[in-house]
C-alpha cells in the first residue's frame, strides 16, 4: 500500500506518518530530501530555503519531487510506503499514478500555529504574521506550491482538530476503507 500525506502546515502530516510507521510503513519524506540538499550546498536551513529549493526542483518537472522519493522507494521496494508531503498537483499526481491513496490532513489556523511553535524545529521558529504569509504562499497556489489543490483532490480528508488518540482512529477508519 503507498500512501501519499498532504496537509496544512501544522495540521498533523507528521503525526500521521509517525502512526503508520508504527503500523510498519517505509516512510520518505521530501523534507528530509531537502534538508540533505541544503547541507550538502551550504545554504541556510528553514522553510523559506526548503520552499525555494522546492519551487527549483519543480519548475524542472512538476513531479520532480514526488519522482525523487519515488526512486527510493523502488529501490527498497517495501510492502507499505508513505511519502511525506505532496505539496503540489503534479506530486499528487504522480502517486496517484503509482496506485497510491492521498490522504489529506488539516485543522483550524490557531491550533496549527500553536503545533507549530510548540515543536519548535528551525523550520517553525516564526510570528503568527509570518505564519500567515507562509500559509497564504504555500496553501494557496503562491509558486510552486498549491497546497490547497492538492487537499481538494485527495482520497481521504481528516480534520485534526482534536486529540492524537482522535487522529489515529480517523487514520485507522481510512486504511480500513482503503483495505477493504
Amino acid at each position: 500500500m503507498i500512501i501519499g500525506i498532504t496537509g496544512t502546515l501544522g495540521a498533523g502530516k507528521g503525526s500521521i506518518v509517525a502512526y503508520l510507521k508504527e503500523r510498519g510503513f517505509v516512510h520518505y519524506s521530501g523534507s528530509a530530501m531537502l534538508r540533505k540538499i541544503l547541507e550538502e550546498r551550504g545554504d541556510e536551513v528553514n522553510r523559506d530555503a526548503y520552499s525555494r529549493l522546492a519551487g527549483e526542483i519543480r519548475g524542472e518537472d512538476p513531479q520532480g519531487l514526488a519522482k525523487l522519493l519515488w526512486q527510493q522507494y523502488e529501490s527498497e521496494d517495501p510492502e507499505h510506503a508513505v511519502i511525506e508531503a505532496l505539496h503540489d498537483l503534479g506530486e499528487a499526481d504522480f502517486v496517484k499514478e503509482k496506485g497510491g491513496q492521498i490522504i489529506a490532513v488539516d485543522a483550524d489556523i490557531d491550533t496549527r500555529y500553536h503545533r507549530v511553535v510548540a515543536r519548535g524545529s528551525e523550520k517553525d521558529k516564526v510570528t503568527f504574521d509570518h505564519f500567515r504569509e507562509q500559509i497564504q504562499r504555500e496553501e494557496e497556489g503562491g509558486g510552486h506550491h498549491n497546497i490547497r489543490a492538492v487537499i481538494n483532490m485527495a482520497d481521504y480528508v481528516i480534520m485534526n482538530n482534536g486529540t492524537i488518540e482522535e487522529l489515529h482512529q480517523e487514520v485507522e477508519r481510512v486504511l480500513q476503507e482503503i483495505e477493504g
